[in-house]
């Protein structure tokens, strides 16, 4: 396929490695931190013991986990090659290419970390233009801030979790917001026990409760899930039902979504939005503002750019910076990429290591075979 080549030249000329990724995976890293979305689309398999397979859909975790058995707490990574999975337009295999920067001190918030944005945004240019596009567009969108704006809402930690996964979504999130407004989204239990467990978040007898009735009707593990998963989710739930989002968040949240902008607007936009809903999130205001300027020189007047509030991308492990491009006079993005600080943890890091990457459809690049 065209383009390949270009790109493993333009990753060896950034001095970016090139680990070995196997064509078959373990299902469960993917299973266990990508969304809904992409959940569904994965081509599984078991071997010989009964585990389960899949055809490698994307490259972010296997370079993670690669990362993760290595020894080094940095790392430069690119990748090319085919992966599988559904897609709602063109074939189930087709090829990516893409660099991830894994560790160091590129922390939340700190300066490094607005640097490795920008270079991240920058590099997938560059590879684009390595390919020939000269013309184009980007979407900016930021989780962070909307987190900030969660907690500036003071709502539960179990909501703010639950609309966080929905982001990006819109309708999804419109569901959310309509059972969180709603009056009748209770959890009820006819056992009393149970009933007086869940008031209290009791979890240690809500377990106790799901560990008895699991050994009387000798069920295993549903879905793979213990006892103390199945627990985990149940006191989830309760919490969820514990509140009811107020007429005045739900119309702040609303507005907040509705915001799209140029980026060269967005700060100024994000600062008036804070001081008309009386909102205290300006730190956060602050960090966007100073990655946003560095964005805007690295772009160039061939790139046009926006920030949409609600933008987000289908897959849970996004924190903070999400971003795709287009071809000039595309409808679909060309490459994709953002900030995914927490995914070392989810895969089993004992702490957080930060990590920012994109991702580029080689099929849709032009003078690639469709």
């Amino acid at each position: 396929m065209p383009h390949i080549a270009e790109l493993q030249k333009f990753f060896a000329e950034r001095k970016f490695s090139m680990p070995e990724i196997p064509l078959l995976q373990p299902a469960d890293p993917f299973l266990d931190t990508v969304g809904e979305d992409l959940r569904r689309r994965i081509f599984m398999t078991h071997d010989l013991g009964g585990a389960s397979l899949c055809l490698r859909p994307e490259f972010t975790i296997p370079v993670c986990l690669a990362h993760l058995n290595g020894t080094n707490e940095y790392g430069n990574y690119a990748y090319c090659g085919n992966v599988f999975r559904q897609r709602r337009r063109g074939p189930e295999e087709f090829y990516q290419a893409g660099m991830e920067i894994i560790g160091g001190n590129q922390g939340a918030g700190t300066p490094e970390s607005i640097n490795s944005d920008v270079d991240c945004v920058a590099n997938a240019l560059d590879a684009l233009a390595h390919c020939g596009m000269e013309k184009g567009s980007i979407i900016f969108g930021d989780k962070a801030i909307f987190e900030a704006l969660l907690l500036a809402l003071e709502l539960p930690e179990a909501w703010r979790s639950r609309l966080g996964r929905a982001f990006g979504d819109r309708q999804k999130f419109e569901n959310d917001l309509q059972l969180f407004a709603s009056s009748e989204h209770g959890i009820k239990s006819k056992d009393s026990e149970l009933h007086l467990a869940l008031e209290h978040m009791n979890r240690q007898v809500v377990t106790d409760w799901v560990v008895d009735k699991m050994v009387l009707a000798n069920l295993p593990a549903k879905g793979g899930r213990s006892a103390v998963d199945i627990a985990k989710r149940t006191i989830t739930k309760a919490d969820l039902a514990a509140t009811q989002l107020g007429a005045e968040q739900r119309r702040i949240l609303t507005a907040f979504l509705d915001i799209e902008v140029p980026l060269a607007d967005a700060v100024n936009e994000l600062r008036n939005f804070s001081i008309s809903m009386n909102l205290d999130i300006d730190h956060a205001i602050d960090i966007f503002a100073r990655r946003a300027e560095q964005l805007i020189d690295k772009t160039g007047s061939q790139i046009s750019t926006s920030w949409r509030a609600n933008f987000g991308r289908p897959l849970d492990y996004y924190t903070g910076i999400v971003f795709e491009i287009f071809h000039e006079d595309s409808l679909i993005p060309t490459c994709g990429g953002g900030r995914y600080d927490h995914l070392m943890n989810l895969l089993g890091a004992e702490n957080e290591i930060p990590a920012i990457g994109f991702s580029i459809w080689i099929d849709r690049l032009r003078g690639s075979i469709k």
